[in-house]
Order: structure tokens, then C-alpha cells, then sequence
């Protein structure tokens, strides 16, 4: 599913519980005045939040979901992150106010109203409504997996099950116990500050970068062992943005492969991952030779220019410089390994011991491979 078309559904799903959260907000707090039930009116409050959320998920939505730009080169699924916090933040503030509210409401000296029956049956319709929009948004959610949007559903879920204590606390109040009301508000704030806590601690820990678990990873390996070519993995990282997995692999390949076939290797690595894990969004690999050991003196090895001039140096004598074809370099373990293509008719096996001994006091230099390049065929030549 491309950007576009997630940022599209994602709006939408929004935009359906705000309207509804501000109907249910707006009835609940005037049919809690009319009934006499604080409960019914906090509930209400509880439900204008919800649209006040709502609201701000529809803004990072349309963040989180815009393509990487010269600014934000891996995307904007932090700002969800960020949005996530936010929303936690606003359940507990509001838990605060309602439980501070109740408790008010407790001390008082005064009876406490009834509430009126009519107060059951606005309870009952906010439940309905409440439930509906919750497996709306959670069906979305997954399908887009987006952890804004799977915040936003429990939310709903919580006002579903606020509402049920309240039916509950009015009910309670109309049989003679009228403190049910007000304890019923007091159990709605209890589980928004429940899930508000829920969602920082969830989203703080995708905010600094944890790990997968471990039978992700096992299986984000097991599916890159699988490729043909890659004998071992020496590194995986991960971290977490926006409901997204980045990748980070070492990979082991053969030591002597050409750099494109490593190259091949990674790519066929990054897309069996992004093919078959759909929550990973990027795969970074870097490949290593499999007999290469990171040694402390690696550094000090001598960069190309200074080999291939010391190694013409020493087989000056020996051979033409121009029938040289090339020279490759493999840095392994500490040590460097040369491969010599030599461009001419016949190379002795004395020539060849000559070029060997010539470079034996090389000290970086273990091994020696000499190559006389006899054809070269070029496909799309002949084919033309």
C-alpha cells in the first residue's frame, strides 16, 4: 500500500470518531445535566477529548505519512512516536481533573442527586457507538500498522468501558446508593490514566531505540540465511519508528566474490526481508569477507596506491608493465592477498617464482595468485 493511500485511510477512520466523539461528547454532558449524573457528564468530557485527539491524530497522520524529505531522510514516523506521547500526556491530565472532581464530589456535605432514568439509555447508546468505533479503527490500524491509529482505537475502547461504569453507577444511584454515581467517575478516570500510561511507556521505549524482540530477530536471520551466497551474519540491529522496523545487517559472504556480487547478495537480502515482513520499511547491509577479522593494526595497512606502487617496484625488473591486467587486493584478517592478471602469451613457471620471491619482503603481503588472461568474451559483442 503506498504512502498516499494509508495517509487517505487513515484520515478517514479519523475523521468518523471525531464527528462521533463530538456528538457523544456534547449529549453526554447535556443529558448528564438534565438526568442529574456527574458520571454521565464526565463521561461526557472524557468523549470531547477524544475528539481533541482525534484532531491531532489527523495532523501527525498526515506527518508520519509524507515521503522522506532532504530534512528527515528516514521518514517522519517519529512524529507519530512524538504523537503517541502527546495522547498519553492528555489521558493523564484529564484523569487528574475527573478524579480530582470526584473526590470534591465525595466530601461534599449535601446528598447527592439521583440520577433520572433516562440517564441508562444515554448510557447504553454511548457503549454501541463507542464499541463500533473501536473495531473500526483497530481494523485500520492493522491494516496499516499504525501505532497512532491502535492508540486512538483503545481510546475508544476505553470510553466503551468507561460508559459501562457509569450504566453501572447510575443504576447503583437509582437503588438507593447514590455515592455509585461519583465512584463510577472516579473508575473512568483510574482507566484513562491506565491506558495513558500504557501508551507513553510503549512509545518511550520505541523513542529510544529498543531492539526487536528476540523471535524477531531470529526470524529477520533466518530468513536472510536462506539466501544462497550468505554464509553468516555477524551483526543485527534494529530499531523502531513509527510502528516501522529499520534494519541493520552485517552480512559474511566468500571472500573472494566480486564487490557486485556481494552487492547482488545485499540486495537479494533487502528484499526478501521487505517482501516478507510487511513492518520493516528499510534494510541497511554492509557486507564483510568471511575470513575477515577486525584487528587493531587493520588500520594501518596501506591503501591501493601505495600497494600497487610498491608491487610494480618490486617486479620492474621482471616484466613489462604494460602487460599487466589487472591487479586485485583482498584485504583479509590483517593481512593482503594479490591476485595478478597478467596480459601475455606465455608466462614460465620461473617468471612466476620470481614474481613471488620479489614480494617477499613485503610485510603486509601473504599470498600471492598469478592469472595469464588468455580471451576475454564480451556477449553483447558477439551477439551484435
Amino acid at each position: 500500500m503506498d504512502a498516499q493511500h494509508a495517509k487517505r485511510e487513515a484520515t478517514n477512520v479519523t475523521l468518523v470518531g471525531m464527528l462521533l466523539d463530538l456528538l457523544l461528547g456534547v449529549g453526554k454532558i447535556v443529558g448528564g445535566t438534565v438526568t442529574n449524573s456527574f458520571a454521565l457528564i464526565t463521561d461526557g468530557i472524557h468523549s470531547l477529548t477524544d475528539a481533541g485527539t482525534d484532531i491531532f491524530v489527523l495532523i501527525l497522520t498526515r506527518v508520519s505519512h509524507a515521503e522522506p524529505d532532504a530534512d528527515h531522510q528516514y521518514g517522519h514516523g517519529r512524529f507519530e512516536t512524538l504523537g503517541t506521547i502527546a495522547m498519553g500526556v492528555v489521558f493523564f491530565i484529564t484523569a487528574a481533573i475527573l478524579l480530582y472532581d470526584s473526590t470534591n464530589r465525595l466530601q461534599l456535605d449535601e446528598p447527592l442527586p439521583t440520577p433520572a432514568v433516562g440517564g441508562i439509555a444515554i448510557a447504553l447508546l454511548s457503549i454501541a457507538i463507542k464499541e463500533w468505533i473501536y473495531h473500526y479503527t483497530m481494523r485500520v490500524a492493522k491494516k496499516l500498522n499504525s501505532s497512532l491509529l491502535r492508540a486512538n482505537a483503545w481510546h475508544s475502547r476505553t470510553d466503551a468501558i468507561s460508559s459501562v461504569a457509569v450504566l453501572i453507577g447510575i443504576i447503583g444511584a437509582r437503588q438507593g446508593y447514590p455515592w455509585m454515581d461519583t465512584v463510577a467517575g472516579m473508575f473512568v478516570a483510574m482507566i484513562i490514566a491506565k491506558i495513558g500510561w500504557e501508551l507513553c511507556a510503549d512509545s518511550l521505549i520505541e523513542l529510544v531505540d529498543t531492539a526487536v524482540p528476540k523471535q524477531r530477530r531470529e526470524q529477520f536471520e533466518s530468513c536472510i540465511l536462506s539466501i544462497d551466497g550468505i554464509r553468516g551474519i555477524t551483526e543485527l540491529r534494529s530499531r523502531t519508528t513509527g510502528g516501522k522496523i529499520i534494519l541493520e545487517v552485517r552480512l559474511l559472504v566468500n571472500s573472494y566474490i566480486s564487490v557486485s556480487e556481494g552487492h547482488q547478495l545485499g540486495e537479494l537480502a533487502n528484499k526478501s526481508i521487505i517482501n516478507q515482513f510487511g513492518d520493516v520499511s528499510e534494510v541497511l547491509i554492509h557486507i564483510d569477507p568471511i575470513q575477515h577479522e577486525a584487528t587493531k593494526d587493520e588500520s594501518l595497512l596501506p591503501e591501493r596506491s601505495e600497494v600497487i606502487a610498491s608491487l610494480k617496484a618490486c617486479w620492474s625488473h621482471l616484466i613489462n608493465q604494460h602487460s599487466i591486467a589487472s591487479v586485485d587486493l583482498h584485504y583479509l584478517s590483517g593481512t593482503i592477498e594479490v591476485d595478478l592478471v597478467l596480459d601475455v602469451d606465455e608466462l614460465s613457471m620461473a617468471t612466476a617464482r620470481d614474481l613471488e620471491t620479489a614480494i617477499e619482503a613485503e610485510p603486509h603481503i601473504t599470498k600471492l595468485r598469478i592469472f595469464n588472461k588468455l580471451h576475454e568474451s564480451n556477449h553483447d559483442s558477439a551477439a551484435s
